[in-house]
């Protein structure tokens, strides 16, 4: 029998039993979202013209446009971020802004069967490479890390598993699975050969593992390392609200890369640095951001931890 799989995100959580869990049977693929990431629009360009293949045996893939007004203009979002909308204890859709008509009509239309999985497809300008953003720990999405982990060395698994599924404000949390696909370095509103090459190896990876999961083939799985979120660093304010420091240059684009006590996070204007100040080794990530700059957020910091799947 074909199933359809639906690739986006969505934003319910609860345990995940990969042993005992139906079969993904739809998967969303999500493009566009933020309508100046390139790389998702023209891989759903790509599978329209039959240039890539998202479909396995056990589900058929299908890609769309979440937000096509602001893809046709080529920015971010209209009047407000669309990836900020899907949480069901914080947000209102009844709000009267572009995107929240854009977020209601997208779970009326996309959000399916119980056994879907959203795919999110997204560009940075961080030097993060390709990174799988997982918002739920449990084995299903620990176990898809690991194998996309084995078939991409160099990829990031980052957990982002802070809040609960449903006060989590992801458009691939809309449903019951859901997961991000996050490449860069490539500034808003281009598109570069290498990152979409990225996104098409890691959305590979993800469409296989589904494939492998549902035919119950999946075999040895290693333990790995991962990134989890847990905070990010904003950039100081004077009185009149400009900055007064930015990214330390000894951190630009080495996103990923451990910084230790001491080492510096922050630039300031005044002649001193902000260094990281506790024990623990951390991992910056989306530094410099652009989509961050009107939120004055500089980076996020992970920890990195041993990932325990066999």
């Amino acid at each position: 029998m074909l199933y359809r799989i639906i690739l986006a995100c969505g934003f319910i959580t609860q345990y995940l039993d990969i042993n005992y869990m139906d079969n993904i049977n739809q998967l969303l693929l999500v493009a566009g979202t933020h309508g100046n990431e390139l790389s998702g629009i023209y891989l759903n360009k790509l599978i329209k013209d039959r240039l890539y293949s998202a479909d396995r045996s056990t589900f058929s893939t299908t890609s769309v446009i979440a937000n096509p007004k602001a893809v046709e203009q080529n920015v971010r979002y209209i009047e407000t971020d669309l990836n900020r909308l899907f949480s069901s204890v914080n947000e209102d859709l009844s709000s009267d802004s572009a995107e929240h008509a854009v977020a209601q009509r997208f779970v009326d239309q996309h959000v399916g069967s119980e056994q879907q999985l959203i795919v999110d497809l997204h560009n940075t300008t961080s030097n993060m490479g390709a990174t799988l953003i997982l918002l739920s720990n449990d084995s299903f999405y620990q176990k898809m890390g690991s194998y996309v982990k084995q078939r991409m060395p160099d990829a990031n698994i980052l957990f982002e598993d802070r809040k609960p599924w449903d006060e989590q404000p992801y458009l691939c949390t809309a449903g019951k699975y859901g997961v991000m696909i996050e490449v860069g370095a490539q500034a808003h509103g281009s598109l570069r050969f290498e990152t979409l090459t990225l996104m098409k190896q890691m959305l590979t990876a993800v469409l296989d593992y589904v494939e492998k999961q549902n035919l119950k083939q999946i075999k040895e799985l290693k333990d790995y390392s991962a990134f989890f979120y847990v905070e990010e660093v904003n950039v100081p304010l004077d009185k009149d609200g400009m900055r007064i420091a930015t990214v330390h240059p000894k951190i630009c684009g080495r996103d990923f890369e451990v910084v230790k006590q001491g080492e510096p996070l922050l630039a300031t204007f005044f002649g001193y640095d902000v260094s990281w100040e506790r024990e623990q080794d951390i991992y910056p990530h989306f530094i410099n951001e652009s989509a961050y700059a009107k939120a004055n957020v500089a980076m996020a910091l992970a920890d990195k931890r041993l990932v325990s799947v066999s």
